[in-house]
C-alpha cells in the first residue's frame, strides 16, 4: 500500500510530504486547495505523461518521491512483471523543465515504460465518472469476477481457451494442407499410374533406337550380309577359297621345304575365322526383319519414351528416379490422414476440458453472485437507498457444448465460449420497494449509479492485486449523510 507521498516543485507546490496509513484517508478541501494536484502526482508516480509545465515556476524541476509497502501479492505481481522490488518500495520522478523525465526504482535509474508496466499493481485510481462503466453491460462479468476472486479459475478457464484455439487453429491448418494435399495427391497418383503403365526400363531408349535403325535400313543391311557372306564363303571368288588354294600349294611346297609349315598353319587359322565370319554375317541376314507393324510398334513406344523423358527431367535415368520420389511424397501425403484424425481428437479433448473449465468457472460465479447482490444491497441502505435492490442476472444458458455444426466453441442456447467462459452477466437494479430489479443501465440515474459503483468498490476492496485505492471525488452524485 501507499505509505507516503513526497511532492517537491510541482504546480503550485512548493513542498509537500504527506504521510499514510492502513484503512481509509481522507483529503477535503475547497475547490482550488490542491487536491487534482495530488491526483496528477499519483498519476505521474504510476507512469503517467509529464509536461514541462508540471514544473513550479521559478524552478528547474518536479520531483515526486512515493513510498510503497508491499505485500506478499503485490511482491508476486511485480516479479510477474520482470521486476523484483524491496518490500518497500520507492517511486521516485523527476521532470525537468527541459521536458526530460528521469525515473529511480528503490534507486536504481530505470524507464518511464517500465514504470507505466508496474504503476497499475500498486495503485488504482476512480474517477469522478467511474460509474459510467456500469452502463457498459460487459463490464458486469469482470466486476462479478473480481469480487468472487476465483483468480485460479479465470486463469484456468483462460488457458484452456487458448489450447482449444491452438488445436481449432492447427487442425484447421492441416485441414486447408489436407485439401492442398488432395490436389496434389489426385496429381501425383495420375503420374503414378502414367509410369507405371509405360514400366520404362533402364536403357531402355538406347536399345529402342537401335532396333529402330536397324528396321529403317533393313535392306541394306541385308544386302551387306549377302555381298559380305558372298565374298568370304559362297562366292566363285570367295575369300576362303583363295585361301584353300594358297594353303594346297604351300603344302606341296613344304614336301620340299618344311619352313612353309608356319605359314600353312595361319592361313588355316585365316580360313576358320573367315568361314566364322562368314556364317555371322548369313545368321545376321537372317535375322533382319521387315516387320511392319513391329516397326510401327516402335514408334509408338518411341514417342512415349520421348515424351516421358521431356516431362521428366531429360532422361531415362531422371524418369525412374522421378518415379521413385513421387511415390515416396504420395506415400508421405496418404500419411498425413492419420495425423488429421489425431488432431480431431485433440480438438475434442480440448473442447471438453474449455468446457469443463467453463462449467466451474460458471458454477463459482452463480455461489458468488448471490453474495454480491446481498452486499450490494446492504450497501446501499448505508448509502440512504432503503429500498434499493441489486441483482445480478445470467442471460446466458449453461455452459455446455453442443455438438455437430456449433463447433467446439458453441454451446446450448446460442452461448460462444471464449476466454472468460460462456456467461453473460447483467446486473439490475429496483430502486423502489415492490418494483422489480430491472437492467441496470436502463433504470438507475446517476446519483443511483454512483451509490451503486461505490457499494461495488467497497465490496472487491483487496480482493484483486492492487492494495491502494483511490477515489477522486468519491462523493459525486451521492449527496446527502
Amino acid at each position: 500500500m501507499l505509505r507516503s507521498l513526497h511532492i517537491r516543485d510541482f504546480a503550485i507546490i512548493e513542498d509537500l510530504q504527506l504521510e499514510f496509513a492502513s484503512g481509509f484517508n481522507v483529503l477535503t478541501g475547497e475547490t482550488g486547495a490542491g487536491k487534482s494536484i495530488i491526483m496528477q502526482a499519483l498519476d505521474l508516480v504510476c507512469g503517467g505523461r509529464a509536461s514541462p509545465d508540471d514544473v513550479r515556476a521559478g524552478a528547474d524541476e518536479a520531483v515526486i518521491e512515493a513510498l510503497f509497502e508491499l505485500s506478499e501479492q503485490e511482491i508476486q505481481a511485480l516479479a510477474d512483471g520482470g521486476v523484483t522490488p524491496r518490500e518497500d518500495m520507492q517511486i521516485r520522478r523527476v521532470v525537468s523543465r527541459a521536458g526530460k523525465s528521469r525515473v529511480h526504482l528503490d534507486g536504481a535509474p530505470s524507464s518511464v515504460g517500465v514504470l507505466g508496466q508496474i504503476g497499475g499493481r500498486l495503485l488504482h485510481v476512480y474517477g469522478q465518472h467511474e460509474q459510467a462503466v456500469l452502463l457498459r453491460a460487459d463490464s458486469h462479468l469482470d466486476l462479478l469476477d473480481t469480487y468472487a476472486a476465483h483468480p485460479e479459475l479465470t486463469a484456468a478457464m483462460a488457458a484452456a481457451c487458448d489450447c482449444l484455439r491452438e488445436a481449432v487453429a492447427e487442425r484447421n491448418r492441416r485441414r486447408q494442407g489436407r485439401e492442398t494435399a488432395e490436389q496434389r495427391m489426385e496429381l501425383l497418383r495420375f503420374q503414378q499410374d502414367e509410369l507405371t503403365t509405360a514400366a520404362v526400363r533402364p536403357g531402355e531408349d538406347e536399345e529402342l533406337r537401335l532396333e529402330k535403325d536397324k528396321l529403317a535400313h533393313a535392306e541394306k543391311l541385308l544386302q551387306v550380309c549377302r555381298q559380305g557372306e558372298e565374298a568370304l564363303y559362297s562366292g566363285d571368288q570367295a575369300v576362303t577359297a583363295v585361301l584353300g588354294r594358297v594353303a594346297a600349294h604351300l603344302r606341296d611346297a613344304a614336301r620340299i621345304d618344311p619352313a612353309f609349315g608356319g605359314t600353312i598353319e595361319l592361313l588355316v587359322a585365316a580360313e576358320a575365322q573367315v568361314e566364322e565370319a562368314a556364317a555371322s554375317l548369313r545368321d545376321y541376314g537372317g535375322d533382319v526383319s521387315f516387320d511392319a507393324d513391329r516397326r510401327e510398334a516402335l514408334e509408338e513406344r518411341w514417342a512415349l519414351l520421348q515424351r516421358l523423358i521431356r516431362k521428366y527431367g531429360g532422361s531415362i535415368e531422371s524418369v525412374l528416379e522421378s518415379q521413385a520420389d513421387l511415390e515416396a511424397e504420395l506415400r508421405g501425403l496418404e500419411g498425413q490422414g492419420a495425423d488429421l484424425e489425431a488432431l480431431e481428437r485433440g480438438v475434442a479433448a480440448a473442447a471438453a476440458a474449455a468446457w469443463k473449465a467453463a462449467a466451474a468457472l460458471s458454477a463459482s460465479r452463480h455461489t458468488r453472485a448471490r453474495y454480491l447482490e446481498k452486499g450490494v444491497t446492504r450497501e446501499l441502505q448505508a448509502l440512504g437507498m432503503s429500498g434499493g435492490v441489486f441483482g445480478v442476472s445470467f442471460l446466458s444458458a449453461p455452459p455446455e457444448p453442443v455438438p455437430g455444426s456449433a463447433g467446439p466453441f458453441g454451446g446450448a442456447g446460442g452461448v460462444t465460449l471464449d476466454r472468460a467462459g460462456a456467461d453473460v452477466v447483467e446486473f439490475q437494479f429496483s430502486g423502489n420497494p415492490g418494483e422489480p430489479p430491472r437492467p441496470l443501465a436502463r433504470v438507475a440515474s446517476g446519483g443511483e449509479l454512483s451509490r451503486i459503483m461505490l457499494a461495488l468498490k467497497v465490496l472487491t476492496a483487496g480482493r484483486g492485486e492492487v492494495a491502494t485505492l483511490v477515489f477522486d471525488e468519491v462523493d459525486a452524485g451521492i449527496g446527502g449523510a
